[in-house]
C-alpha cells in the first residue's frame, strides 16, 4: 500500500511540474516568435537602433549571406546595414515559413525561412537559424547566420533526377 501511494504523490507531482511547464514554454515561443517578427522589421526598416537594442548585451554574432560578413559589435552591424541598404534601397520580409522554435529554459532558437526581396527584385527564400537568451524580462539575439537555400539541388535530386 505504502508503495502504490508513494507512486501516486510521484506521479501527482511529476504532472504538475509537466503543467506548470508547459504554458511557460508556450508563451517564450510565442514571445520569440514576436521577437523574430521586430527583429525582421527593424531589419527591413533599416533601422540599425531598433536591431541593435535587440541584441545581447553579453555578445551576439550575426553571419550575412557572405563569408566576410563575420559581425560581432555595435560598429559591424551598423556598417552591414548600410552597405546592404546602398546596395538594395529597400528590403521587404515576408511572413516567416517552416518556423521552429525550441527553449530550454533561459536559452531559445529559431530557425525559419522566409520571403525576401531587395531592390523591388522578385522575393527569394532566406534560412535562418538564430539563437536567443532571456534576459532582464525580454528575449535577445546571440547569434544569427542565413543562407539562401537551393531548390532542385538537393541530393536525392542530383542522384536520381529532378521530382
Amino acid at each position: 500500500m505504502k508503495t502504490s501511494r508513494g507512486f501516486a504523490l510521484a506521479l501527482a507531482l511529476a504532472l504538475a511540474a509537466c503543467a506548470s511547464t508547459s504554458p511557460r514554454t508556450t508563451d517564450a515561443r510565442g514571445e520569440v516568435e514576436q521577437q523574430v517578427d521586430k527583429l525582421l522589421h527593424a531589419y527591413a526598416a533599416n533601422d540599425p537602433a531598433a536591431v541593435l537594442a535587440m541584441l545581447d548585451p553579453r555578445g551576439f554574432t550575426i553571419y550575412g549571406s557572405d563569408v566576410t560578413e563575420v559581425v560581432r559589435d555595435d560598429a559591424g552591424l551598423r556598417q552591414l546595414m548600410a552597405d546592404d541598404f546602398a546596395l538594395w534601397k529597400t528590403a521587404r520580409f515576408g511572413a516567416p515559413a517552416n518556423l521552429d522554435i525550441r527553449v530550454e529554459g533561459t536559452v531559445a532558437s529559431a530557425f525559419f525561412d522566409v520571403p525576401f526581396s531587395a531592390g523591388g527584385r522578385p522575393p527569394v527564400t532566406v534560412r535562418f537559424g538564430t539563437s536567443w537568451r532571456h534576459d532582464d524580462g525580454r528575449w535577445v539575439l546571440m547569434q544569427s547566420s542565413n543562407t539562401v537555400p537551393t531548390t532542385g539541388s538537393s541530393a536525392h535530386q542530383l542522384l536520381h533526377g529532378h521530382s
